[in-house]
């Protein structure tokens, strides 16, 4: 036979139509399992990431808060049961709301117990109900989101001075004459000062401040319908050690748009804080937190020996009697990242926000797919009258 006829033939094998179509389906469906295994744990992710921000920022807003309550009315060593400071700030009050004068100076009005724990709630961003002490004008930069509330509250550092010897004019005790005190607190013209022991708190304008070996000399001179003159010569032996100088610090706390959006068109929003100052263009508000969507505040007022929690715009409310005070905070993600629509209603002290397809204010809150957490809790007032007066 020819070598033609000695050679062996093969086939060459290669995929049918049928084996590719497997192969192709089995590719797709490991290709759609491995996507949404990874897209679940990004989602994963992303509700873990936007919960632990969610948890700082929350923790961080109500200590911020938390700790200006509990320092709320501080005035030294006089117990406000006792009696309240005389406040002596040079200026004549700006206008009269319910009885109860409102100063131009951001100074309290002259029952610092009653301006020390106050509230708002925020009708339109420039009209906040009942207005803030000291001649507050909300924040056109940041402005406050209707339907929310907002806080005040006014104290006495903590960062304080003894006073250096009596208040003299040449030898003579005058409740005119200038203040020394021991350390530098850095006051300059303008600023509110504190002076008490424990029988008398008098608040004054810092009308000159000049150094003074380690500490400053304190003018606090007439202007206006002021005299400048506080109760007493301060400094007197017999009570030079209980009498400490201090600043007077006041802060407003609100809800305030950032100008900024997510990728959806969302609005972010922030939790801020104007400081004492008030309406001065170099203290602008600072932005605390972002991501704080809502925030509600009840008061517990003392109605004979009874605690009721009521919010500022109440009847009911009265400034002098809060003894603690309910914050609630509800806090959003920065993006929609949750599966479905928020339909949840949450409870900001004691206070119901319930979901709206159509939210115009803070009353409601948007039913989107953003992720949100509510968070509470109650304060006591510790420098307030108990007594139920």
């Amino acid at each position: 036979m020819s070598a033609i006829n000695n050679r062996t033939w093969h086939r060459a094998h290669g995929l049918s139509l049928v084996e590719l179509l497997i192969a192709m389906t089995l590719g797709i469906v490991l290709t759609t399992s491995m996507i949404a295994v990874f897209a679940g744990n990004k989602r994963s992710a992303d509700l873990n990431t936007a919960l632990s921000n969610i948890q700082e920022n929350a923790r961080y807003a109500l200590g911020a808060i938390s700790r200006d309550i509990r320092m709320a009315g501080y005035q030294g060593c006089l117990d406000m049961r006792k009696g309240s400071m005389a406040v002596q700030a040079a200026n004549p009050p700006l206008a009269i709301h319910a009885d109860k004068p409102i100063r131009p100076d951001g100074a309290p009005n002259y029952d610092f117990a009653a301006s020390a724990t106050t509230g708002a709630t925020v009708i339109t961003s420039d009209n906040w109900e009942p207005p803030i002490p000291g001649g507050f004008v909300p924040s056109t930069l940041f402005p406050a989101v209707p339907g929310t509330h907002a806080i005040s509250l006014m104290f006495g550092s903590r960062n304080q001075s003894e006073i250096n010897g009596q208040m003299l004019i040449g030898p003579k005790p005058q409740t005119n004459a200038p203040i020394r005190t021991k350390s530098n607190l850095g006051f300059q013209p303008g600023d509110f000062a504190i002076i008490a022991n424990c029988d008398y708190v008098d608040l004054f304008t810092v009308t000159s401040a000049a150094l003074d070996q380690d500490g400053q000399i304190l003018g606090h001179t007439a202007a206006s319908n002021w005299s400048g003159n506080v109760q007493i010569p301060y400094g007197a032996e017999i009570s030079k050690r209980q009498t400490t100088i201090m600043r007077l610090v006041g802060n407003v706390y609100y809800v305030g748009n950032t100008g900024l959006f997510n990728d959806s068109g969302d609005s972010i929003t922030a939790l801020y804080s104007q400081s004492i100052p008030y309406n001065d263009p170099t203290n602008p508000p600072v932005e605390l937190v972002q991501g704080v969507e809502n925030m509600r505040v009840s008061y517990g007022i003392n109605i004979n020996g009874a605690i009721s929690y009521v919010s500022a715009d109440d009847p009911a409310f009265n400034p002098a009697n809060v003894e603690s005070i309910q914050i609630g905070l509800l806090m959003s993600s920065w993006d929609q990242i949750s599966e479905q629509a928020d339909e949840s209603t949450y409870f900001l002290a004691g206070q119901e926000i319930a979901p709206s397809s159509n939210s115009t204010d803070a009353t409601t809150h948007p039913n989107d797919r953003r992720f949100r957490l509510v968070f509470n809790t109650t304060v006591k007032v510790r420098n307030r009258r108990n007594d139920g007066a």
